[in-house]
């Protein structure tokens, strides 16, 4: 028989009354002698779910949750009470210490909302309703997307971690959802391990979801039901063309904008939503269109023919400043007679007459480059364009004109940078205009250019000064990338392929693009590639397995690589691909084989005298950890100095921060306090810059460490629940560049609760957990900076 566990037990009765619920969940099961996976399994949730709720990380246990560990733990009336009226008393719309209403992907819009106020107001209900799905449907060019971030924005303020907008319009595949999510939370490395990371990510925060563009993405479904069965404070708000129809679903199906019911009398037509979004936009580009009550029924008559799709009255409203009401309903008259395709709606047939008509406007050469942009994913910057459009007289005019229509949009990125990309509907149809040779001439065109911007960035991104500007560079055609790759492989260029492939790797390494890496470096496997090429697309796809966890394949995907440049005197593969044999033993502990690895690769450097000064300065770092492990100091300090050095000279962030890291590790061995600080304070920097938070966390892991060896143990223990939260945001808790040693976290800790108490470290480990990186980043580098201050002040005294 079973024991019943109580709060009582070996404590006065109510004297743990007012106990937060994890705090309570813990004694209650540390009583029972049960472990959290223990629990978990009896309660039918998972270990991690129980952490996050005893660490008060999932601040709102539901409450059939709670009474599944009561049941599971066999409390008494007393204790069940009590552990259920502690759930209720959390506050059920803030978290502590969070913000509510934060906005993250949200575009601010450039122009109002028109006519959705009943719309918004439905969507807020739902949303009030504790809808834990919420999908928005209708036809392209409805404007779903534009009612989802207006209802975001307006419910914001529920969630006590905001609203997170993801644009999905360039994702085709299901199991690239959970990456791009990732990368909307600012999840580092979201690819290593798979999924986990990312739903890691979630499973605590209390967020709005928002997935634009569902339709495309066969089995989206699948992703969006793991999302909501396995995070259970997060809410999705989706658009898509069709219902995902999964259980719990909620449809709120996006209708057109009503219509004007009287069409002679002018202001009544401009009080209808339909009337008062095209007036609008077109007395934007001609102030005094529509005065009169001629114009008013032409107005009413074109807002009916165009059946009340924004977009199609947008795009008809562009041409106010050419055309008068009648003369515009005469001419959408012209293509609306003839529809698109007899099996669509009515609706997309209009939408498609009105693309038609604004299509058949432009002049010849304005018409090419409207379908050759369609070859873009995301869009493109103004050299891009160009290049697509290099035979074609005047671009830069003609895509003034295709932006003055409403056709091309304009984005300026925070960084000054132009963009200009295409609504989802327009590059639908551009792209069903772009065929045969034109086709095949643009996709060369356009993955001749991204070749020669993979090759540009390259060397950028091991350093010399801007490695963080390509890196953000880079991320805008991310998507671009991946398309000219892909047609390379399909054209069977294996050597091409390669090339870009390898150009890309450590772009791909450092942004956690993982999965994507790894796909298309093994699909240039499968070609004919000359020997270089090869031993650069096995080099790639060992390091994507490595960075993934794949140990025992990256091991022997470096090995095949260092065999064939062996063999064929390719000095630079070798280099790289003996330092991958050592970083794969060195994650195993295999010590003996690691360190001769390191050497091996400085050795061959220094006797070829080739471009290998990245791979060389982390070399340096490796050896430096080998020395730390076989209990060597001095000797690793040393190492690190030297890779260090190779770095600084070099402006490169990545080998700056992992030497830095190395020695850290030294200088805590020999108990150097103030110069591990000093180091520490660098390196957060320097992780913070490159938004590498793995790094991060790991350096705060031992600013808390030092912060501990101070005695500060508040701030030990803040520095510590910072670093558990960023490691929970990158679902994993080792790292790729170095070995750090979980002894000295642990000892940190148990110093702190030792010396304070459980109750004030717990709130210290919390507090540091809500925290979000910057604000982590800003508290630590002020502390790290302030300490070194005050031991300056001292000695000089």
């Amino acid at each position: 028989m079973e024991r019943e566990v109580g709060l009582t037990d070996g404590a006065a009765p109510g004297s743990h009354s007012h106990e937060k619920f994890g705090t309570l969940l813990r004694r209650l099961r540390e009583v029972s002698g049960w472990t959290q996976e223990e629990l978990a399994e009896r309660a039918g949730l998972t270990s991690h779910g129980i952490s996050a709720l005893e660490r008060g990380v999932r601040s709102r246990p539901y409450p059939h949750t709670v009474r599944s560990l009561a049941d599971a733990l066999g409390l008494d009336e007393a204790d069940r009470a009590r552990l259920l009226a502690s759930a209720a008393s959390r506050t059920p719309t803030r978290a502590a210490g969070r913000r509510t209403g934060t906005l993250r992907g949200l575009p601010a819009p450039v122009t109002p909302l028109i006519g959705r106020e009943a719309d918004l107001a439905a969507l807020g209900g739902l949303l009030d309703q504790q809808t834990r799905l919420l999908t928005l449907t209708g036809p392209g060019g409805v404007g779903k997307t534009r009612l989802a971030y207006a209802a975001a924005s307006n419910a914001a303020h529920r969630f006590p971690d905001g609203v997170v907008a993801v644009q999905l319009a360039a994702v085709e595949q299901a199991a690239l959802m959970l990456p791009a999510i990732g990368r909307a939370l600012g999840v580092a490395g979201v690819e290593v391990g798979g999924d986990e990371p990312v739903l890691n990510a979630l499973r605590g925060a209390g967020l709005l979801l928002v997935l634009d563009n569902l339709e495309q993405i066969p089995d989206a479904g699948s992703v969006v039901a793991a999302v909501l069965e396995t995070c259970p404070s997060v809410v999705v708000l989706a658009t898509s063309r069709a219902a995902l129809r999964l259980r719990g679903e909620s449809e709120y199906a996006v209708q057109p904008l009503a219509l004007p019911m009287e069409v002679h009398d002018l202001t009544a037509v401009e009080a209808s939503p339909a009337g008062a979004l095209f007036l609008a936009r077109a007395r934007a580009v001609s102030t005094g269109f529509a005065s009169t009550r001629a114009d008013a029924e032409a107005v009413a008559m074109v807002c009916r023919r165009l059946a009340g799709i924004p977009l199609a009255l947008e795009l008809a409203a562009a041409r106010a400043r050419l055309l008068s009401p009648r003369m515009l309903l005469e001419r959408l008259g012209e293509t609306s007679d003839q529809g698109g395709a007899r099996d669509l709606p009515e609706r997309q047939r209009t939408m498609r007459a009105t693309l038609e008509w604004s299509y058949r406007l432009l002049s010849e050469a304005e018409q090419a480059l409207f379908r050759r942009l369609s070859v873009f994913t995301g869009g493109g910057a103004l050299d891009a364009v160009e290049r697509v459009g290099a035979d074609l007289p005047q671009v830069l005019e003609s895509l003034e004109r295709l932006v003055e229509h409403s056709l091309v949009v304009v984005a300026t990125l925070p960084d000054g940078s132009v963009r200009y990309t295409m609504l989802e509907p327009v590059h639908q149809f551009a792209a069903e205009l772009l065929t045969g040779d034109e086709r095949a001439a643009t996709s060369r065109h356009h993955a001749q250019h991204y070749l020669a911007m993979a090759t540009e960035a390259a060397p950028h991104f091991e350093g010399g000064g801007d490695q963080v500007l390509w890196l953000k560079r880079t991320d805008q055609d991310d998507a671009n990338l991946v398309s000219a790759i892909e047609w390379w492989i399909h054209h069977g260029d294996g050597d091409t392929a390669g090339l870009m492939v390898w150009s890309v790797w450590l772009y791909w390494w450092l942004r956690g693009r993982l999965l994507e890496g790894r796909r298309l470096a093994e699909a240039t496997l499968e070609l004919s590639l000359g020997p270089a090429t090869r031993v650069r697309a096995l080099l790639v796809t060992a390091s994507m397995a490595f960075a993934q966890g794949h140990l025992e394949l990256s091991g022997t995907r470096w090995r095949q690589a260092r065999d064939l440049a062996q063999a064929s005197d390719d000095q630079l593969g070798l280099c790289f691909a003996i330092a991958g044999v050592g970083l794969a033993a060195l994650a195993l502990g295999d010590l003996d084989t690691a360190g001769p690895a390191f050497t091996a690769v400085l050795e061959t450097a220094q006797a070829w005298c080739g471009p290998t000064d990245w791979v060389v300065g982390l070399c340096h770092v490796w050896l430096g950890t080998v020395s730390q492990l076989r209990g060597d100091t001095a000797g690793a300090g040393r190492q690190c100095e030297l890779g260090l050095a190779n770095a600084r000279r070099r402006g490169d962030l990545l080998t700056t921060y992992v030497a830095l890291y190395g020695l850290v590790q030294a200088a805590l061995a020999q108990h150097r306090l103030d110069d591990a600080r000093a180091l520490l304070a660098e390196g957060i920097e320097l992780s913070a810059q490159t938004g590498d938070l793995a790094n991060l966390s790991f350096f705060l892991e031992s600013l808390g460490v030092v912060e501990g060896s101070s005695g500060r143990h508040l701030q030990a223990a803040q520095l510590l629940g910072v670093s558990d939260g960023l490691r929970d945001r990158v679902g994993s808790s080792v790292y790729g560049y170095y070995l750090p040693d979980p002894a000295l976290r642990e000892t940190a800790e148990r110093q702190a609760r030792a010396a304070l108490g459980d109750d004030a470290i717990d709130a210290e480990l919390l507090h540091g957990r809500s925290m979000t990186p910057d604000e982590a980043v800003a508290a630590a580098v002020a502390r790290a900076v302030s300490d070194a201050d005050e031991t300056s002040r001292r000695n000089t005294v």
